[in-house]
């Protein structure tokens, strides 16, 4: 029995969200259900979600959609996607999907009023349609960073009111404060590389020192001395805002622009209390709802392990709810008020239904599997000047296995990142044929994976995770997955990274490449703890494991162990929609008996997955996981291998570690060839310490109608939702 962290379905569990001023400080990476048509999801805007720290998508889930029926019309785009939350605010659960929709909408991303954008290229450039000029950038003499932004005055929402320094400085304000965690559940940080930022979010100050207005189309955003020199520098000074009026209409921003306020001459009325108390009701029932279903209490026949965990669960719970409560009968100040309730609409109003948002597409309905969005005639254009102009946009949920034969048929209009051999060559015929419009290809950034806890259980031991990256034949999972549209990698890296096209030939020759090769691997295990017979003294010894292997695979007994009698015995937890756990039972439990190790690999659904990787027990069953990893446009591993990384789901705790990823962050922004080398010693590092094991990275294809025109571009970075100002619908 696995009990799940109390708030574990409101958090992101696949959290992958980038580190910028206006929002919060995440991981580089995504975690994914291989088997999933991944969609890398970077959270551009830095809100704690599912790409640094990151959204967690169930890679190519083959779950049937009932009741299909094409919406596609002359005034309407259908893009396939996979299965959706319904989360379209990131900080809570984030699959690929949610996080597509939301891009559409501008809520996050390219397509938002972001001040520096990040270019179809993969590099950040100021946003000339948000800002009258760039950016004036003044060394301080602590050592922090201003940057002075003025805005466009004609900027609007979907609703028509305008954007002002205020909605800017006000998602840093709200997200940042102490209570917001607490009350909405988000793992939305705030803006944490923000100057003033650890004395805002403790509560000691109730101003944000990092945060200035100066007037209401410009203000000023500090990055804490801190965290500098950083290589993204424009990219850690960028700044997104939020429709202040779409969750509050009596709370406002100081004058200063580093505090909120009620509104001057604002008293609570009786409605003002009965709509605060309604949230925390709301929120109160949600949380219960989460936590019964996800932790029901252990029955007799329970272990002491599992009763205590339920308990300790449950006092957490317990707190929190108490908390709540205490909030409905408690007197707080109007502004103190105000701040709460705009936490609790932002959470169950608009994550659920965002009514005002900045991009291309508003949002009119979410059901049935579908989400359906209109044209914002006030959207002034993306970076480039480029507007939409399809009248809506349908993102349909489809079945995986059959998305290409929807495409033929013209049931969608839009297939984006398949990742499968199989469909991949059934795509590219159709486009041959004439049946479809055509496909985009490009290099996946990121790659498949098995990931380690590197603290605890057998994989601890170095050598114990080299030694499995050399029971199996990578080279075979490129195949049988991927068709033959993907490589075998070596490292943290996409092959479709800058970083990787520069350095990536003279790097290769340092790194490992793991090989099905028996006789090493047996030779590191000799070098773990695990190199007795089951008495603890007697050497273990491989030939006699061949002997007794070819007699009887089946009912093979000879492991190693270490000198307490403890068996060599690895656990691997995988999704049973991912081919890739039916590649690695089917290859690396057999050798991994020939070498003195049981193997044992075990399927279930992908968010049990992650329950056990992101909260493992002391002693926990499983120490191995296969997932896909998509990196982050802002590439940062200090967040996942610092061993004070938030991010550090594989424990990672390593000398080397801390100084290479400190090293890469802190490489001054002109030095790019000192970034770069500070790359290849964090991807030697990792080579060699092994905290996952990179099977492959792919090629993924995008296909499209011939109604589509326009779709003539798309890279790791660029797919439908930004090409989409740019596409037009012909018949």
């Amino acid at each position: 029995m696995k009990l799940k962290r109390v708030f574990s379905s409101l958090m992101a569990l696949g959290l992958a969200s980038t580190l910028v001023a206006c929002g919060s400080g995440g991981d580089s990476t995504t975690n994914v259900d291989e088997n999933a048509n991944e969609e890398p999801s970077t959270n551009e805007e830095g809100q704690t979600e599912d790409q640094n720290e990151g959204e967690t998508t169930e890679e190519g889930s083959t779950e049937e959609v009932d009741n299909f029926e094409s919406q596609a019309s002359d005034d309407a785009l259908v893009v396939g996607i996979e299965e959706l939350n319904g989360d379209f605010y990131g900080g809570w659960t984030n699959n690929a999907s949610d996080v597509k929709v939301r891009k559409f909408m501008g809520i996050e991303g390219t397509n938002s009023y972001m001040t520096v954008v990040l270019d179809e290229n993969g590099e950040w450039v100021t946003n000339p349609t948000v800002l009258k000029e760039d950016p004036i950038v003044e060394d301080n003499e602590d050592g922090s960073k201003t940057f002075t932004y003025k805005l466009k005055e004609d900027l609007k929402w979907s609703d028509g009111e305008p954007v002002t320094a205020d909605d800017y400085l006000f998602v840093s304000l709200l997200e940042s404060h102490p209570d917001y965690i607490p009350l909405t559940g988000s793992t939305n940080t705030g803006s944490d590389s923000l100057k003033g930022y650890d004395a805002y979010y403790s509560g000691e100050s109730d101003t944000f020192e990092g945060l200035e207005k100066i007037d209401d189309y410009t203000f000023k955003m500090t990055i804490d001395a801190s965290f500098l020199p950083y290589y993204l520098e424009n990219y850690l000074g960028a700044a997104i805002p939020f429709p202040m009026h779409a969750v509050t209409e009596n709370l406002t921003v100081s004058p200063e622009g580093n505090k909120l306020v009620a509104k001057e001459g604002y008293e609570i009325t009786e409605e003002d209390k009965n709509a605060y108390i309604e949230g925390l009701d709301t929120q109160i029932q949600a949380l219960t709802e989460d936590f019964e279903e996800n932790n029901p209490e252990p029955g007799a026949e329970a272990s002491d392990e599992e009763k205590a965990s339920y308990e300790e669960y449950k006092a957490e719970f317990d707190a929190q709810i108490k908390d709540l409560e205490d909030r409905k009968n408690g007197e707080v100040d109007p502004s103190q008020q105000l701040i709460e309730e705009a936490m609790l609409r932002q959470v169950n109003e608009y994550r659920i239904a965002p009514s005002v948002v900045s991009g291309p597409y508003k949002f009119e309905s979410f059901s049935n599997n579908m989400v359906k969005l209109s044209l914002n005639e006030n959207y002034a254009g993306n970076f480039k000047g480029e507007k939409a102009s399809i009248p809506n946009i349908i993102l349909q949920t489809v079945n995986t296995k059959i998305a290409v034969d929807l495409l033929e048929n013209g049931d969608i209009d839009i297939w984006d990142n398949e990742v499968e051999g199989g469909p991949i060559d059934q795509m590219r015929e159709a486009a041959e044929a004439g049946i479809i419009g055509g496909y985009n290809t490009y290099e996946r950034n990121g790659y498949g994976n098995m990931t380690f806890l590197t603290d605890r259980g057998t994989t601890q031991y170095k050598e114990v995770r080299q030694a499995i990256a050399q029971l199996m034949d990578r080279n075979t999972f490129v195949q049988s997955y991927a068709g033959g549209y993907g490589v075998v990698t070596n490292g943290m890296y996409g092959t479709s990274q800058w970083m990787y096209k520069e350095r990536g030939a003279d790097l290769e020759a340092k790194l490992n490449n793991y090989q099905l090769n028996l006789e090493a691997a047996s030779s590191l295990l000799d070098q773990t703890p695990y190199k007795f017979e089951a008495d603890g003294s007697t050497p273990w010894d491989k030939a006699k494991a061949d002997e007794e292997f070819a007699a009887d695979p089946e009912g093979f007994d000879y492991y190693r162990y270490d000198e307490n009698g403890n068996k060599l015995v690895v656990n691997q937890y995988g999704s049973d929609e991912s081919p890739i756990t039916t590649l690695i039972s089917n290859q690396v439990p057999n050798n991994a008996k020939q070498v003195g190790m049981e193997y044992n690999v075990t399927a279930g659904s992908f968010a049990t997955l992650l329950d056990y990787y992101y909260f493992p027990d002391e002693n926990p069953e499983y120490t191995v996981f296969n997932m896909g990893t998509g990196l982050a446009e802002a590439f940062d591993p200090w967040y996942q291998y610092h061993s004070e990384g938030p991010f550090n789901y594989t424990k990672t705790n390593d000398p080397i570690a801390d100084e290479t990823t400190v090293k890469m962050r802190n490489t001054d922004p002109e030095d790019r060839e000192g970034y770069l080398d500070a790359w290849e010693e964090f991807q030697v590092w990792y080579n060699d310490y092994l905290p996952e094991i990179p099977l492959y990275s792919n090629q993924y294809h995008s296909g499209y109608t011939n109604r589509v025109k326009g779709y003539d571009l798309a890279t790791p970075v660029w797919s439908s939702e930004y090409q989409i100002n740019a596409m037009t619908l012909g018949e």
